[in-house]
């Protein structure tokens, strides 16, 4: 197998084994199903190779393996983030979901006006509903124009770069949080242990993960089909049992872990098509990956064509999904833990 530039082979970043089961292959890049997936590959050159999943041997990690180099994933996101749409699918509304997530929290800090955190802050909605709760919030966010974006939202500066960059003081914030984030990271666990630093003793680490022992990835693997949660951005996947180990490993006791979330909806074909009516035509829009600056007009890569009947089955078959994961989430409250994502409040140990 020829090996490409955007292309790099790694051993388990827990455990540092390089013994694995794959568990699944990425499809080729034009077959990638979200439009936007699409369009970031086409600044990456893979040749012939193929990216998969795999699970370590020894502690259980899922992780990409081969994966994309760090040159390949900065290639990759400036292409489509310099879209003038690049917020579609990419920043949710974090109102109701974040406010439910600090009121979790809260309860757990008896602090009056709690310090928090938000590494990787996006566009700072998150930290926004925080604030407007009285807390005294920092963010910081890789992507120049979103921390631009949160710091007009919040009205302080937003760090570019590394959190570790800012240099905080160790054991000085009551909540720290990573949302979306750790699955997107090369070295996860030494990012995370970092971030446990900064906590006071009895301090809250919340954190937003994908989970691969879902009740949808084992009705993929029943049907054999492919898991849909296997996406060319994110480089590590977890379990409950992983995550129980490792953030005890870092000195953090799990408080409540579950993966419900207020944002999630039941499929509704009707809304669907609304929504696909009155989409904004700027939707199609997109950027030269060889010179990715706002405005410029490369359609993003269509699917290839199928005929009626089969997208009829394909999007039958995505509602379907749709309905098991949410169905696996469990109800406001509930500590089910076999839902696509993974919400988990920790407490460090004095």
């Amino acid at each position: 197998m020829s090996e490409t530039p955007d292309i790099e082979r790694v051993v388990c970043d827990f455990c540092g084994q390089d013994q694995t089961t794959r568990l699944e292959t990425l499809p080729i890049l034009t077959d990638l199903p979200l439009p936007m997936h699409r369009l970031g590959a086409m600044a990456l050159d893979l040749g012939s190779q193929r990216i998969h999943f795999c699970k370590c041997h020894s502690c259980g990690l899922v992780y990409m393996n081969p994966r994309l180099t760090e040159s390949a994933i900065a290639r990759f996101y400036d292409t489509v983030y310099s879209t003038p749409v690049s917020n579609i699918g990419y920043e949710g509304d974090l109102n109701g979901r974040g406010a439910y997530l600090l009121s979790k929290a809260a309860p757990l800090i008896n602090t009056f006006q709690p310090s928090m955190l938000d590494i990787g802050c996006g566009g700072g909605q998150f930290l926004k509903v925080a604030q407007d709760r009285g807390w005294k919030v920092a963010g910081s966010e890789l992507s120049k124009v979103a921390a631009k974006s949160a710091g007009a939202l919040l009205g302080v500066p937003i760090h570019v770069g590394d959190f570790r960059d800012m240099r905080p003081p160790s054991g000085s914030l009551d909540f720290v949080s990573l949302l979306e984030v750790i699955e997107h990271l090369r070295a996860p666990i030494d990012y995370l242990r970092d971030a446990v630093t900064l906590l006071k003793p009895r301090g809250i680490l919340l954190i937003e993960i994908p989970n691969v022992a879902s009740l949808e990835y084992s009705v993929a693997r029943l049907l054999r089909q492919y898991y849909r949660g296997f996406i060319i951005e994110h480089l590590y996947y977890f379990t409950p049992t992983f995550i129980r180990r490792l953030l005890t490993d870092l000195g953090l006791e799990i408080v409540f872990m579950s993966s419900w979330t207020p944002s999630a909806r039941y499929p509704n074909p009707l809304r669907d098509i609304w929504e696909i009516m009155h989409r904004s035509p700027r939707a199609t829009a997109s950027v030269d990956p060889a010179s990715p600056t706002p405005g410029a007009t490369l359609p993003v890569p269509p699917l290839k064509p199928v005929s009626f009947p089969q997208r009829v089955l394909r999007q039958v078959n995505n509602y379907m999904f749709d309905t098991v994961s949410k169905l696996s989430e469990g109800w406001k409250g509930s500590s089910w833990v076999v839902g696509n994502t993974l919400y988990v409040w920790a407490r460090k140990r004095e």
